[in-house]
């Protein structure tokens, strides 16, 4: 703040102290050159003859008094045919023209027809003369021998030689004016001294303030956010700054998803510990049984020694493969393939291996549809959705698989009759290892961390996952993009 204030005061130091001068030089300047083509204009546009008529006359005097200038208009020989200076402005012309910084003027003009030629004085001081030849080529003369005391500044005087109608010669001079700009320049420097002050003091208040109203809190807010994660964040503080007041509610919302994810964390370790300490039991537990009584070490007991761990190796691989697919290391191999067939085989081979457990699923679909997609990871995807019907669906352990087409999608419906999902919770059940209840329930096939994984696959399908249940049933569902959907 106090930085911004000294490079505005020394801005407006420089442009209304320091170069006010020579940025009214320049705009006067300008401002005759704007005049000069004026005049000129009017002069090439008519012939000698014309140039006594009153029209003419008013339209030069018009734009010379306009714009605070004397205008002379002469013919190749200095005869005057038109001037609007007044008496003593005559008399100081008359003897300006008879000095050799005129002649000078006049011969340049004369030898570079059309282009212009300037002269600056101040009082009797000689500032600059610019011709075709170059700026300053009077030697060492730096004095007129007449005095300019038409004011107390700077004049600019304009020379040149212009043909018109009639290709006659006519010279053209003008001279302006510059109002001295010392006394401006000693009003500004007065005032900028206590406008100056003024800022000064102002800024130093604004900046206690600001530090009180947000550098405070912003500190306190730092100070707080670096022990997140170690301990509970309060959000207690007020401000009237409203971003301040967001910054302090996004990290209350921080701190409460850090806390969650150390739950869910929490719960993870707690629910693989399980996972793996039961096949690891089971395991331990046989294989004791087998040691030590005799007769045991049968084909019956070795067999659930290996189910258990083949069960044991999936959960591992599973973990093992969400970690990739959500780290986006696992590249897919895309290709073109009927996802229908796909379907079909699945469901059968689900079907031959459950059917004497007593369940039955039925998939019905109207077309065939082709996909562009990894057919590996998809076969995962739907055997985990099957997964996890058969372990959560009712007691008439009926599941059904549907397949529709939605527009440039389609889309896979796997629905089961269990206890269903409250809404509240539908968000969260494609977490790793989601409960429903308190009671981590142990999935019947497969790792438990089935959904998770779909969701990974089929977002990086640049997919769809969504689930939706009422009091009794649910309906998992994903969509695709389809190529070509055959009847």
């Amino acid at each position: 703040m106090i930085i911004f204030v000294f490079i505005t005061l020394i801005l407006l130091w420089l442009f209304q102290v320091v170069f006010l001068e020579d940025f009214y030089s320049s705009i006067k300047r300008k401002s005759l050159d704007d005049v000069v083509n004026s005049i000129e204009s009017s002069i090439s546009e008519t012939d000698t003859k014309g140039l006594n008529s009153l029209e003419v006359k008013n339209k030069i005097l018009r734009t010379a008094t306009d714009n605070n200038v004397i205008a002379v208009i002469a013919d190749y020989e200095k005869k005057i045919y038109y001037d609007n200076s007044d008496l003593r402005q005559r008399n100081f012309l008359e003897e300006f023209i008879k000095t050799a910084e005129f002649e000078y003027l006049y011969l340049s003009a004369k030898e570079s027809i059309g282009e212009p030629q300037y002269l600056s004085m101040k009082n009797s001081e000689l500032l600059q003369i610019t011709t075709a030849r170059g700026s300053n080529l009077i030697g060492n003369i730096t004095s007129f021998p007449i005095e300019n005391n038409l004011n107390n500044g700077e004049s600019l005087i304009f020379v040149n030689m212009i043909t018109n109608q009639n290709e006659d010669i006519i010279t053209l001079m003008v001279m302006m004016e510059l109002t001295p700009v010392n006394t401006t320049v000693e009003t500004l420097r007065v005032q900028l001294f206590y406008v100056t002050a003024l800022m000064l003091v102002l800024a130093s208040i604004l900046a206690i303030v600001i530090s009180h109203k947000i550098a405070k809190p912003i500190e306190k807010i730092t100070k707080v956010a670096k022990t997140l994660g170690k301990e509970r964040y309060v959000s207690n503080l007020s401000s009237p700054i409203k971003e301040v007041g967001e910054l302090n509610d996004t990290l209350y919302f921080v701190d409460r998803e850090l806390e969650k994810i150390e739950g869910i964390r929490r719960e993870l370790m707690a629910n693989i510990s399980h996972d793996l300490r039961t096949p690891l039991t089971m395991i331990q537990g046989y294989s004791e049984v087998m040691r030590d009584i005799p007769g045991e070490n049968n084909k019956d007991n070795i067999q659930v020694v290996i189910d258990e761990s083949q069960r044991l190796q999936s959960l591992v691989n599973d973990i093992l493969e969400l970690s990739r697919l959500e780290e986006q290391k696992y590249r897919m191999r895309v290709e073109k393939y009927c996802l229908t067939d796909s379907l079909k085989d699945i469901v059968a081979r689900y079907q031959s291996m459950l059917y004497s457990k007593g369940y039955s699923m039925k998939f019905t679909y109207e077309h065939d549809v082709y996909v562009e997609a990894d057919e590996l990871k998809m076969s995962q995807v739907i055997y985990n959705l099957l997964n996890n019907a058969v372990t959560y669906t009712g007691e008439d352990k009926i599941i059904e698989i549907k397949q529709k087409v939605v527009g440039k999608y389609v889309r896979i419906e796997i629905i089961d009759t269990g206890e269903g999902i409250a809404e509240d919770k539908i968000l969260e059940i494609w977490e790793r290892y989601y409960k429903i209840d308190s009671k981590h329930r142990r999935a019947q096939i497969g790792s438990g961390i089935g959904l998770s994984i779909v969701k990974s696959i089929i977002e990086q399908h640049k997919g769809f996952v969504g689930v939706s249940s009422s009091n009794k049933g649910s309906t998992f569902w994903f969509e695709i993009k389809c190529v070509i959907c055959s009847e």
